[in-house]
């Protein structure tokens, strides 16, 4: 008889933690299924309204522009230096792959 009573104590115990997180409980089995919700209606949201225009404008203020534009032939030394940083890359990569 005592062994009934400690069993049917401790299936109430446990019956009394299930029921006061039950809540809790819930909130994380239906976790993912929200997630998964909150996705496809940002996707579609996203996907039936028009795209925004970019606002963004990639332009110097003029007088950084003056600056670059007063040095002599300033668009060359551009072009060389992104020139040689490329080769310089492309050596780096030959040389790796003739490690293999």
């Amino acid at each position: 008889m005592d062994d009934l009573a400690h069993i049917a104590f401790d299936f109430f115990n446990v019956l009394r933690y299930v029921m006061s997180n039950i809540a809790s409980l819930f909130t994380l089995l239906f976790t993912p299924l929200q997630w998964l919700f909150n996705f496809l209606k940002g996707f579609f949201v996203g996907v039936s309204s028009p795209a925004e225009a970019a606002d963004i404008v990639w332009t110097f203020p003029e007088n950084i522009m003056a600056v670059f534009n007063a040095i002599p032939y300033f668009n060359l030394i551009e072009y060389a230096c992104g020139a040689g940083i490329s080769i310089l890359v492309l050596i780096f990569i030959f040389r790796r792959f003739a490690e293999f």
